[in-house]
């Protein structure tokens, strides 16, 4: 049974956005793995924009980096 997760940021997809990506998800994983539709699970985990750090900055301080540097 294969289960694929997923994370995005809280509030970037719509209900309809995330079955959309869910039922494509699961087509791709028929196809290509072929394994049967109805034991493919797909979670799409959400998590506020603060817990997203990269280089060890968040979200925020990256965008006012980007920002600083566009001047």
């Amino acid at each position: 049974m294969p289960l694929i997760e997923i994370t995005f940021a809280a509030g970037v997809l719509t209900p309809e956005q995330k079955t959309n990506l869910a039922k494509k998800i699961t087509d791709l994983v028929v196809q290509e793995a072929k394994q049967p539709k109805d034991y493919t699970w797909v979670v799409i985990h959400e998590e506020p924009m603060e817990n997203w750090l990269i280089g060890g900055l968040t979200v925020a301080e990256i965008k006012a980096k980007l920002a600083q540097e566009k001047k």
